[in-house]
């Protein structure tokens, strides 16, 4: 290979890769029209390197799409495909005239046209040079290009849709498996699973216990349709304040369970004094009353099982206080 053609090749590649380099670090890549520039600006890359390096750089020309079909999206990704063949057409034309020539694969040489041609112009070469490049490039050059190229878009697009589908069918049979379909929490398989595999290994952890107040009695009363009221509005309001570090489980019929990783000073009452105030307001707006019993335990991580218990072991001291009151 003629090393002034690959230093140029790599040269100029690497200068337009600036501009890749720069809306990767600089520019919001959530924005519309950072991809179509980005991948705009690979598929003219990928042009630079075939042009000058021709029959060795074949396959870079699937580069882009391969990057395009991250995206999921079909438009993208046909977009990508005519900008491609666009520039590939463009690249084979400059490749024959500046690049290293395909006759290099024949003839196990690294000469450029311009030697060929010089060569043939002496009487040396004993073949025949076409008199109109261009066109054969185009026709029996980038044309088949881009119909293997076109293939190989369809076989991409086919991938990724199957691809889409599984990741979301996975999703969701992990979302069913992990969550309690009827509060929207998670439920005891995940809590198992965390506390055996995930909460031992955290530094400090505080267990919150929740259970609603005289769910039996609402349930011979009124039935459970409006027992499964009650349950889905501490549920709701535990939800609203859960997040990466606070997460609420449903452990029981009514009984949910908040495991804080390292709780701040004031957090463990702070989400008690919420829960409480958020009941109140949704007490005053329905005919039957709502309350809860609460209990917390904090400590190491590793003693994850020993603060579960001694948080429910307050809860139903709580429970059994409030019960005492009211008689």
């Amino acid at each position: 290979m003629d090393a002034r053609i690959f230093t140029m090749a790599a040269g100029v590649s690497a200068v337009m890769g600036i501009p890749v380099l720069y809306i990767y670090k600089k520019v919001d890549l959530s924005k519309h029209w950072v991809k179509y520039v980005f991948l705009t600006l690979i598929c003219m890359i990928s042009a630079v390197i075939a042009a000058f390096l021709s029959f060795h750089a074949v396959l870079i020309y699937v580069l882009p799409l391969l990057l395009a079909v991250q995206y999921r999206e079909r438009m993208t990704l046909w977009i990508t495909y005519v900008v491609n063949d666009v520039t590939m057409a463009v690249s084979m034309v400059t490749g024959f005239y500046h690049g290293i020539c395909d006759l290099n694969m024949l003839l196990g040489s690294n000469h450029s046209r311009d030697w060929y041609m010089e060569q043939w112009m002496a009487g040396t070469l004993q073949f025949g040079i076409e008199p109109d490049p261009v066109f054969v490039i185009l026709f029996y050059g980038a044309l088949p290009r881009a119909v293997i190229l076109l293939i190989f878009t369809i076989i991409l697009r086919y991938i990724s849709i199957t691809s889409h589908e599984d990741a979301q069918r996975i999703a969701d049979l992990t979302y069913r498996k992990e969550t309690d379909l009827g509060t929207h929490v998670y439920n005891k398989n995940k809590y198992e699973e965390m506390i055996n595999d995930y909460y031992p290994q955290v530094d400090r952890l505080a267990a919150i216990f929740w259970d609603v107040n005289n769910l039996k009695c609402v349930n011979d009363k009124y039935g459970h349709a409006v027992g499964d009221v009650l349950i889905q509005t501490l549920s709701s309001v535990l939800y609203e304040l859960s997040t990466d570090r606070r997460k609420v489980y449903r452990i029981g019929g009514d009984e949910f369970v908040m495991l804080i990783e390292n709780p701040v000073e004031a957090e463990i009452q702070s989400m008690i004094e919420s829960v409480n105030a958020a009941l109140q307001e949704k007490d005053g707006r329905g005919e039957i009353p709502i309350s809860s019993a609460v209990g917390w335990a904090e400590g190491c991580g590793m003693d994850i099982r020993k603060i579960v218990n001694e948080a429910d072991a307050k809860m139903y001291e709580n429970k059994k206080r409030e019960k005492e009151g009211r008689r």
